[in-house]
């Protein structure tokens, strides 16, 4: 149990700093000519989505998450909006009452016609029974060099499992920071992304739930002119495998 919980510690601290990387202001990135835009679409985030409300997988249990989904960047003028689909394959497993332990990888599909997939390892812990905290470390590739990607959230909500309906809210920072280094390969720009989300959960059986989620955000990366807007869908199914041993 001290191993996960230095694991949590390590993720955590290690995806704030990362945060705070992504956006540290370097004077040579920073001081570009404004008469040629740079309407790149920004590295790959992690997966962002929430996925359900602020329990956590109960100890020795595991969940298992298929979810589709999409979002749009819309970038300030004069660059055209983008955005892309999602496929989302989640798996957890419970330590304790409080403490999960997973990944999250999806599929990019977007709208400039790259081909990429990003995926994170992540904590999660129930501070209070209404009250979530997770944070995840994660990489991606898109042909472009690939880049590092991190993010940390708060959720709260209702997970009551003898309703047929429970209601969460998140606030969700993610941040991502294209290959550096990489010679001969023009990467990805990296950005800073805050994004708030509400969704709903729907019992569909004893092991099984469905989901579905929205959100607004914005995001913040040096080559844009000013900060663009971010939005999020997704949908899906979470299943509960217990373990049948006493």
């Amino acid at each position: 149990m001290k191993r996960v919980r230095l694991l949590l510690l390590v993720v955590t601290s290690r995806a704030f700093v990362l945060v705070v990387a992504t956006f540290f202001p370097i004077p040579s990135l920073t001081q570009t000519q404004t008469s040629s835009p740079d309407c790149r679409l920004i590295a790959y985030l992690p997966p962002m989505a929430t996925f359900g409300g602020p329990d956590v997988t109960g100890n020795r249990q595991t969940e298992v998450g298929l979810g589709f989904g999409g979002y749009g960047e819309i970038l300030p003028s004069p660059c055209i909006h983008a955005g892309g689909l999602d496929w989302l394959v989640r798996w957890r497993r419970g330590f304790s009452d409080r403490l999960d332990l997973g990944f999250d990888f999806i599929t990019n599909d977007q709208s400039d016609g790259s081909l990429g997939g990003t995926g994170k390892i992540a904590v999660r812990y129930q501070v209070t029974s209404g009250f979530r905290l997770e944070g995840g470390l994660g990489a991606a590739d898109g042909g472009d060099g690939g880049n590092v990607n991190a993010d940390i959230a708060g959720v709260i909500g209702t997970h009551n499992p003898t309703n047929a309906w429970n209601y969460y809210m998140s606030l969700r920072l993610g941040a991502s920071r294209g290959c550096i280094g990489c010679s001969g390969t023009n990467h990805a720009p990296g950005a800073l992304v805050p994004l708030g989300v509400i969704g709903t959960t729907a019992r569909i059986s004893e092991n099984a739930k469905f989901v579905m989620e929205a959100g607004l955000g914005g995001i913040f990366a040096r080559q844009y002119s000013a900060p663009a807007g971010y939005i999020h869908l997704s949908f899906g199914v979470l299943f509960d495998i217990r373990n049948s041993r006493k």
